[in-house]
């Protein structure tokens, strides 16, 4: 896990060293770059699970089933991103999310923003964003997945800084620990079958672009 972490960190500062326009050559594709930071608040609402797996004495259990989870978490993200055009930026977030109780994960995402406007002026805008999401307490060795959509707002605070707030759903693909129905500790992983969670969540956050 350590690994995990030093690793995400190092694409970050190299990104974010990448981004900088005093290290960087004057040119029209280099002036696309821009970086920021993304405060949020996530609602979670709903945890759904079904796994199957196999006891000690060799039959099967299945559960399925959802709940009602209504659990606050935040979020630290920093991303480097690139203007495909005067409409689309591609970039690319990491840093910290809750999500859910005890769920606190390291997420490497892709964001797609399509602003309704052009780059350069006030508006709206629509995304969608997803990625492998590393826990910081080692559970399974399956990685989780994260995905989330929504629209948001940009508004222009001077020609090299932005200010965004977004309205968005976010969802959680997990395979969580199972407690032993049988006894003490965690189901083995050799016993199990299918192991996933899902936690639907809604988010707002503040980020500032530059």
């Amino acid at each position: 896990m350590i690994k995990r972490k030093r690793i995400l960190i190092s694409i970050l500062v190299l990104f974010a060293s990448l981004s900088s326009e005093a290290r960087l050559p004057d040119s029209w594709f280099f002036q696309r770059f821009n970086m920021g930071v993304e405060w949020g608040y996530t609602q979670c609402l709903l945890r759904t699970w079904d796994y199957n797996i196999v006891s000690e004495e060799g039959y099967r259990i299945y559960d399925r089933d959802a709940e009602f989870m209504f659990h606050p978490n935040g979020s630290l993200l920093a991303h480097i991103g690139y203007e495909l055009n005067d409409y689309f930026i591609l970039a690319l977030y990491g840093g910290y999310v809750g999500m859910g109780k005890g769920n606190r994960l390291l997420p490497l995402q892709l964001r797609l923003s399509w602003f309704l406007e052009e780059l350069d002026e006030d508006g709206g805008f629509l995304y969608m964003q997803g990625g492998p999401a590393f826990h910081l307490h080692l559970q399974e060795t399956r990685m989780a997945w994260m995905l989330s959509t929504g629209i948001g707002f940009r508004q222009r605070l001077n020609t090299d800084c932005n200010l965004d707030l977004c309205f968005g759903l976010k969802y959680l693909n997990d395979h969580p620990l199972l407690p032993n129905p049988e006894g003490p500790g965690y189901v083995p992983s050799h016993l199990i079958r299918k192991n996933d969670a899902g936690y639907f969540a809604l988010e707002v956050s503040l980020g500032f672009n530059f």
